[in-house]
């Protein structure tokens, strides 16, 4: 079959091959390059060897370019091969699979490097095969036909340089990324851990006017409590000092009210000597004696000392409420401040 197979190959060699690359853009992102072990039958025999696939997985085709190596070969044999996604959903829909999970399922096949867990890769008769082993059953997953195609390999090998190329910067630019996020991430800490401080200094200050104001409102509350101590021992001086003087003036107070008591009475008897009682009174005056002014006098201070006295009750009640509703005052005062 190996003798088959370069034959097969230096006839495709003449073949014009020409593919539509017009959908396969350039993504490095979306190639792979994997070294897959291949197994060939050969009438009594089987060798082994393996080929280099690179497989680019573009939006409506898969470019597959194989390349063959063997000791039976004196050089690589280099094959280009496409696969269209509408096969790989014909061939989805004959297992009984969806073409997503087909889909995934092919790119572990062709893009795992040593060849995925469960599938073996063959070339039979000009056809590059891979399969699925389940047990006892092998399912044909796909195929495509291996056409001959020159210099692949260093095609291959610029497509990996450029991969390996391609992966470098996007590592760098990644690390790059890395660097400036740890930077802000750092620089961002130290931004909290200033605010923290900041914060901590600001509520001690705010402790420290506090406690401030709260001693100055004590002093101001202790002032106030002395001064109102103060008065309250002046107002007993003057109540102490000022309590007999109504009661040494109360003769002279009770003397004038008498005199008035007696005008008046007077003039009220004035008026009645044209009574006819007044004959009756002159007799009743020689019978009984008479009252002296001294006595009189005594009737009247009599009368007027318990009014005077009644006074002096009520103005130091009136007194003594002021100073209730000044010391009350004052405590409400001190329990707002």
């Amino acid at each position: 079959m190996g003798t088959n197979l370069i034959r097969e190959a230096s006839a495709c060699e003449t073949e014009a091959v020409t593919f539509n690359r017009s959908d396969m853009e350039v993504d490095y992102d979306k190639i792979y390059l994997n070294k897959l072990p291949i197994t060939a039958a050969t009438g009594d025999s089987a060798w082994n060897h393996y080929a280099l696939v690179e497989s680019s997985w573009g939006e409506r085709k898969i470019l597959l370019k194989i390349i063959v190596f063997s000791p039976i070969y004196n050089t690589p044999l280099s094959f280009l091969s496409e696969i269209d996604h509408e096969v790989l959903q014909q061939t989805a829909i004959r297992l009984e699979r969806t073409r997503e999970e087909f889909l995934a399922e092919t790119r572990i096949a062709l893009c795992t490097d040593g060849g995925a867990p469960g599938f073996s890769y063959s070339v039979e008769d000009n056809n590059f095969v891979w399969r699925k082993m389940g047990g006892p059953l092998t399912v044909t997953f796909g195929s495509v036909i291996l056409l001959r195609s020159p210099c692949l390999l260093s095609d291959v090998l610029q497509n990996s340089i450029n991969v390996q190329s391609h992966l470098r910067n996007v590592v760098q630019q990644r690390n790059q990324i890395l660097l400036e996020l740890k930077e802000e991430h750092e620089e961002l800490l130290e931004f909290q851990r200033q605010q923290e401080e900041d914060n901590r200094l600001y509520e001690i200050e705010l402790i420290t006017k506090c406690i401030s104001i709260l001693n100055e409102k004590k002093e101001v509350i202790n002032m106030m409590k002395k001064q109102l101590a103060d008065d309250e021992g002046d107002d007993q001086d003057d109540s102490i000092i000022a309590g007999p003087a109504p009661t040494a003036a109360s003769p002279t107070s009770a003397g004038q009210d008498g005199s008035d008591s007696v005008g008046r009475i007077e003039f009220s008897d004035s008026d009645a000597f044209d009574s006819p009682l007044h004959d009756q009174d002159q007799e009743l005056e020689h019978q009984l004696p008479k009252r002296t002014k001294l006595q009189q006098l005594m009737a009247t201070t009599a009368t007027t000392t318990p009014r005077s006295s009644a006074t002096a009750t009520r103005n130091e009640a009136a007194g003594e409420s002021s100073a209730d509703v000044y010391n009350k005052d004052t405590e409400e005062l001190l329990q707002n401040m």
